[in-house]
C-alpha cells in the first residue's frame, strides 16, 4: 500500500485568516504551505514560515510548481476570478466564504474547476461543530421533526477600526454586503445545509456607521419547504458580543445551538441527539483551528478521492443567493 501523498497548499492573503489558515494546514497530518503571497511581503514570509516560500505576485504562484491547491482568503468579489485561475492550472480550489459575492461568477468558478477535475471547496468550519453536527443529523433522523419556527441571531461588536483600518471591509465593491454577508452568512449557511434553501425571504438592512457602504444591522424572515418559519437577525454593532445562536421549536422538541454545541435539548419522548462524530484534533491545536481542521480533513479526504466534499460549490451558491434576497 503506498504512502499517501501530502498535499502542498498555496495561500494568498495572508491578514488575519490568511495566517490562520496557514496554522491549521501546518498543523494537519497529510497537508503542507510550500507557497504564500500578498501584496504585503512581510505577511507573506509570516505566513510562509519556515518551510514555505512567500512570492512576490499570485501568479508567480500558481505557476511555481510548488502547489497543489490554492488556499483564498482575499476580499470576497474576487473569490472567483482568482478561483477560476488556479483551476486553469490544474489546482484544487479552497476559498474562504463566500464562495463569491455574484452567483454568476461562483457558477463559473465551480464549472472550471468541474473541468479540470480540480476539488473546489468553500470554508463554512460552523457545519463542524459538534452542536451543529448533532442537529443536523437529528433533523436527517426525523427526530426533531415537525419543526415550526427557528430564531437565529448572532449580535457583535465590531469597532470602528476593525472597518476604518481596512480598505475592503464595509464597500459593496470588494464585500458584497455587510453584516449578513460577512458574520451572518456562517448562519445562513447551517440554515441551509439543515433545511435546504429557503423557498420565501424577506429582509430588511440598516446602515448606522456613515463612513461604511453596507449595513451593520440586517433582520430576515424565511420559509423552508416543510413549512418551518424561520427569523434571523445580525449586527456588528450590538455591545458586548453576545454568542451566535440558533433556536429549533417544533411539536415533539426545542434545541438551541449556542457557539458549536447544543445548550438546550428538550424532546416529548426523551429521544437524544446521535453523536457528532468527529475524530480527535491534532493534539495542542490551538481550538480556534478546530473546526477548521476538521473541514480540511474532508478537504484532503476529497482531494485523495476518499470522501464525499462536505460542502459543495452548489451549496455555496444557494447561501450566497440566499443572502443577496435578503438585501433584495
Amino acid at each position: 500500500m503506498s504512502e499517501k501523498k501530502t498535499i502542498r497548499f498555496g495561500v494568498v492573503g495572508c491578514g488575519l485568516m490568511g495566517q490562520r489558515h496557514a496554522d491549521v494546514l501546518r498543523a494537519t497530518p497529510g497537508a503542507s504551505v510550500t507557497a504564500t503571497s500578498d501584496h504585503t511581503p512581510e505577511l507573506a514570509r509570516k505566513a510562509a514560515g519556515d518551510e514555505g516560500r512567500a512570492f512576490d505576485t499570485y501568479e508567480e504562484m500558481i505557476d511555481s510548481g510548488l502547489i497543489d491547491a490554492v488556499v483564498l482568503c482575499l476580499p470576497s468579489s474576487i473569490h472567483a476570478d482568482y478561483g477560476i485561475m488556479a483551476a486553469r492550472k490544474g489546482l484544487h480550489v479552497v476559498t474562504e466564504k463566500p464562495i463569491d459575492t455574484d452567483p454568476a461568477k461562483a457558477r463559473a468558478l465551480a464549472a472550471e474547476c468541474s473541468k479540470a477535475g480540480v476539488v473546489c471547496a468553500v470554508i463554512s468550519q460552523n457545519r463542524f461543530s459538534d452542536g451543529a453536527m448533532a442537529i443536523k443529523k437529528g433533523i436527517e433522523a426525523g427526530i426533531l421533526e415537525p419543526i415550526r419556527l427557528i430564531d437565529a441571531s448572532v449580535k457583535w461588536m465590531r469597532d470602528d477600526p476593525y472597518y476604518k483600518e481596512s480598505n475592503w471591509r464595509g464597500t459593496f465593491k470588494w464585500e458584497g454586503g455587510g453584516v449578513i454577508m460577512n458574520q451572518g452568512i456562517h448562519t445562513i449557511d447551517l440554515l441551509c445545509w439543515m433545511l435546504g434553501k429557503p423557498v420565501s425571504v424577506k429582509g430588511l438592512t440598516k446602515r448606522n456607521r456613515d463612513y461604511m457602504e453596507t449595513e451593520d444591522v440586517g433582520v430576515g424572515v424565511m420559509e423552508f419547504a416543510s413549512g418551518a418559519l424561520a427569523t434571523v437577525s445580525v449586527t456588528t454593532s450590538c455591545f458586548p458580543n453576545g454568542p451566535e445562536q440558533i433556536s429549533f421549536h417544533g411539536n415533539n422538541a426545542s434545541a438551541r445551538f449556542e457557539k458549536g454545541l447544543v445548550t438546550t435539548w428538550k424532546h416529548r419522548d426523551e429521544k437524544e441527539l446521535p453523536e457528532a462524530g468527529f475524530a480527535p484534533p491534532t493534539e495542542g491545536l490551538d481550538p480556534k483551528l478546530v473546526l477548521f481542521q476538521r473541514q480540511y480533513r474532508n478537504i484532503l479526504g476529497a482531494i485523495n478521492g476518499e470522501e464525499k466534499l462536505l460542502v459543495t460549490p452548489e451549496e455555496s451558491i444557494e447561501v450566497l443567493e440566499t443572502a443577496l434576497a435578503l438585501y433584495k
